[in-house]
């Protein structure tokens, strides 16, 4: 294949219709909690709920409404589970690698997106693990996080279930969460050997991060538990595409850091982007990356915005890029018979 073709491939915006209710219920969820938090002189744990409110609709798959509710109840209890077992776990790595194996060799064994919601929800819960385990200080700010997440969870319920009552809803085909836990306890072969390199890479990253003392090691770790996929070419793809959406969202969220010292003006901001990241996801990788960093570094840096500093965006940047880096070695050295099937005869 052309060079140009790859980049077709790469920059492809899929023509796919805009999900509008998620998109209004993204924006409420997202920033609702940092509106309170900031009212309260909470914005620390306020960030925690709004972090919850939009992971959870992106777990959102436009079933019936029932099972929707269902969805998100389980993620949202899956994350906090996760969250738990990452503060539980915390400065004990001899308890976190084997947990971490666990729960990652699970999600390969639903080999790679066709898990569905299941599997969406398990990848959020070790982003948690993660986040528990090397956030400082986190067991100390439990109540509070706590009472923003839920409350992230029930802006979701809420707004959720009022669009679905005010507005026709024609739920769209979805996979039964029983039939998606079914299928991971496949004894394919080929799923067990996936899920055992899939496991092994992201442990092996998380002993390197923590080896090199890289700073926010943890988000390069997520980045290779979100990119590393059964097929080289897509991951590959998705590497690249996750570090050019990076860049892109750094390059505008520092922008608006160093800009904007105000938080209520930030919030505004904040859901104008959050509206559009439905959106985004749903029509290419790079761009949903975009928006997810832009997102993401606003919350994180919502305490600091007064001092417009750009330290978490650049930190962000460096760990994607290792992340990225981490991913393609582990891919090739999962999927070796990819590169010499690959090779000119």
């Amino acid at each position: 294949m052309s060079i140009r073709h790859h980049i077709d491939e790469l920059l492809k915006i899929n023509p796919v219709p805009s999900p509008w209710p998620r998109m209004f219920v993204c924006a409420i969820a997202t920033t609702l909690p940092l509106i309170i938090g900031l009212l309260a002189h909470q914005m620390g744990a306020a960030i925690f709920g709004s972090l919850m409110g939009f992971l959870l609709v992106l777990n959102d798959h436009l079933g019936t409404l029932g099972h929707r509710l269902w969805t998100i109840t389980l993620t949202c209890m899956m994350m906090l589970g996760g969250l738990t077992l990452g503060i539980l776990t915390h400065g004990e790595r001899w308890l976190l690698i084997p947990l971490l194996f666990a729960l990652v060799y699970w999600l390969g064994l639903m080999g790679g997106g066709k898990g569905a919601e299941l599997e969406r929800a398990l990848l959020f819960a070790i982003f948690q693990v993660l986040a528990g385990a090397y956030i400082q200080g986190l067991e100390h700010y439990m109540v509070p996080v706590l009472s923003y997440t839920l409350l992230g969870y029930l802006c979701v319920i809420v707004s959720l279930t009022l669009l679905v009552f005010l507005r026709r809803h024609n739920p769209n085909p979805f996979a039964r969460l029983r039939a998606s836990f079914k299928q991971s306890l496949t004894t394919e072969r080929s799923h067990h050997l996936y899920a055992t390199g899939y496991a092994s890479a992201i442990v092996l990253s998380l002993v390197i991060v923590d080896y090199f003392k890289i700073d926010h090691g943890y988000w390069a770790v997520g980045t290779v538990l979100i990119i590393m996929r059964p097929e080289l070419k897509q991951s590959v793809y998705r590497s690249i595409q996750r570090f050019v959406g990076t860049l892109l969202g750094v390059l505008i969220a520092d922008i608006i850091i160093y800009s904007v010292h105000s938080p209520w003006v930030a919030i505004v901001i904040l859901g104008l982007i959050s509206f559009w990241g439905p959106w985004s996801i749903v029509r290419s990788y790079w761009l949903g990356s975009a928006v997810l960093v832009v997102m993401l570094l606003i919350i994180l840096d919502m305490p600091n915005l007064q001092r417009g500093d750009l330290h978490t965006p650049m930190v962000r940047l460096t760990a994607t890029g290792i992340g990225c880096l981490l991913s393609l070695v582990a891919i090739i050295l999962v999927n070796p018979q990819d590169i010499w099937r690959r090779r000119p005869r």
